[in-house]
């Protein structure tokens, strides 16, 4: 253990050290309350062993102090004193204390009373540990909740989750906000063919494509469901929305996924609709609903093609 000793007699400090160092522990000194709370301040501490009649701060002022600094963690502090009343036992214990061992200090009950006190390290080491794989699991969950896990891109909720709050900026700021919903031409005739692994190998190609080209931190490419890939694009006119379909079309296209199934390229491509929020829709959903539109209409002229929403 991290053991900090505080005391103003340089006497005890040695004494209480040799006890603590022959069982092992690392150990560090304060002479009085105010360099006892700085050091807690400062470092990571799993015990002090603290005088309690020390000058300016005592050792039950410093005790109350450093329960309010390391509110979240709890390590035992142990009272060193030459008073045995009931009144100062109960005064060191509602303070935050948590023992006492009385002057003259007797080394052999300063070793037995911190081997007591181990045991409360190493629970607190326990549950550390557990915390740290709770809050690993929490963001595991938390990552499953949010993403694609074939192609790891956002998923359908976080989708609907960003364009709520982009909509809602977007509507503040009156500044433009496109979303561009895009389709893998043929999809079913390409798993008919080649399998679905082979299915899960090209979207994963695909979403490689559209993420190569969403390139700006605020900017989200999502896989929307089955073959239909979406991406939002904050601050983007319907101009700059228009070029990033064109280049995650030709993005997909230039990949020559072979596609021997397909009526219109001997490669995989992508019908793409593009829709812009000027102010014009009620909700982010109208744009998402605009966007899809303009993909149907893209698919109606034979696909592999770009269309906006007018």
């Amino acid at each position: 253990m991290k053991i900090l000793v505080v005391d103003d007699s340089k006497s005890i400090r040695m004494l209480v050290a040799e006890c603590l160092k022959s069982l092992g522990h690392e150990v560090a000194y304060a002479e009085n309350g105010a360099d006892c709370l700085q050091f807690v301040a400062d470092n990571d501490v799993d015990l002090i062993l603290m005088d309690v009649e020390m000058p300016h701060i005592n050792g039950v002022e410093a005790t109350k102090a450093i329960r309010e600094i390391k509110k979240d963690d709890w390590f035992p502090i142990i009272f060193l004193t030459s008073h045995s009343d009931d009144d100062a036992f109960a005064n060191g214990i509602l303070a935050g204390g948590d023992a006492y061992l009385l002057k003259p200090l007797n080394p052999l009950r300063i070793q037995l009373t911190v081997i007591a006190m181990e045991r409360i390290y190493l629970m607190r080491q326990k549950l550390y540990a557990a915390q740290q794989k709770l809050q690993q699991a929490n963001l595991e969950l938390e990552k499953l909740s949010l993403f694609d896990q074939l192609t790891g891109l956002a998923n359908r909720r976080q989708f609907d989750n960003i364009l709520s709050r982009q909509f809602a900026w977007a509507k503040r700021a009156k500044s433009p906000l496109s979303v561009i919903i895009c389709d893998v031409d043929y999809f079913k005739i390409y798993n008919d063919r080649y399998g679905h692994p082979a299915g899960d190998a090209c979207l994963s190609q695909v979403a490689s494509c559209i993420a190569a080209q969403v390139k700006r931190p605020i900017d989200l490419a999502c896989r929307y469901g089955g073959e239909e890939f979406t991406v939002i694009l904050p601050e983007t006119n319907l101009q700059g929305a228009r070029a990033v379909a064109e280049m995650i079309r030709q993005a997909v296209f230039d990949r020559h996924i072979p596609h021997a199934g397909s009526p219109i390229a001997d490669w995989v491509s992508m019908s793409l609709g593009v829709a812009t929020y000027n102010g014009q829709y009620p909700q982010g959903s109208d744009i998402t609903k605009a966007a899809d539109e303009a993909l149907y209409k893209a698919k109606q002229l034979g696909r592999n093609r770009v269309e906006v929403a007018v």
